[in-house]
């Protein structure tokens, strides 16, 4: 929650690049609160109401402060008629991330008085912070294009980045399976460690080296997974 609201912050001083890597950090926070939660055996209810509101705040205002803000320093609009309609669409868009948790939590909670294992393992919709994310990627696609000397003098406009808000939005509170990291089941053979380790420690440099490219590559790739993971898991159920 602390580095979501400092992701405003930055926000409100137009340093774009900082505000987002803050989201960033706050979705790498939601991916191992629960993991170290579980190791140091420090699990509880109060936890896991405190868990949804950072990713309220996280990931349902801050995004949305972020990307309108960032409107409001590209548009043209000399008045604030225009502003106004571009926010309705992330009103919409933090109203469906609240949403979204809430369906979440009461998924879980049912889920868990139920022991019937599930086949495969899938969220519901796409999870806040990877919309968070989602979200964010106009200014992602500016950041690169600057990085290459490519200028976004009207190639980017604000009802296009509305249109986009409105269908992350949609995605968030869908019944679409989206993949999991608990999905991704793999085995590694002894011969092939050498070459494992290899290949993780290239992408990490090259990801050290051209973290907004890699960022953007791993959008895409995220992207493009939500209707082949939607059609794998229809095949299997």
């Amino acid at each position: 929650m602390c580095i979501g609201l400092t992701g405003i912050r930055f926000a409100l001083e137009s340093d774009w690049k900082s505000a987002v890597v803050c989201v960033l950090i706050a979705a790498f926070f939601d991916l191992v609160d629960g993991l170290t939660a579980r190791m140091l055996k420090a699990t509880s209810k109060i936890g896991a109401e405190l868990d949804s509101l950072s990713d309220a705040v996280s990931f349902g205002v801050t995004p949305t402060v972020i990307l309108y803000l960032w409107i409001v320093s590209i548009t043209q609009a000399h008045n604030t008629y225009m502003l106004g309609w571009y926010w309705i669409p992330f009103i919409f868009y933090s109203s469906c991330c609240v949403l979204r948790l809430a369906r979440f939590n009461t998924t879980n909670r049912e889920a868990s008085k139920q022991d019937e294992p599930k086949v495969v393992s899938y969220f519901v919709g796409v999870p806040s912070p990877a919309g968070a994310i989602l979200l964010l990627t106009p200014i992602i696609l500016e950041v690169n294009m600057l990085r290459f000397g490519h200028s976004t003098t009207g190639l980017i406009q604000p009802f296009y980045v509305c249109l986009w808000v409105m269908a992350v939005s949609v995605l968030m509170v869908s019944r679409i399976p989206t993949i999991s990291l608990k999905s991704i089941k793999y085995k590694i053979s002894y011969r092939k460690v050498i070459f494992v380790l290899i290949s993780v420690i290239l992408s990490a440099a090259v990801i050290i080296r051209e973290q907004w490219l890699s960022l953007s590559l791993a959008i895409f790739i995220y992207i493009i997974s939500i209707p082949i993971f939607a059609l794998y898991v229809k095949r299997i159920k």
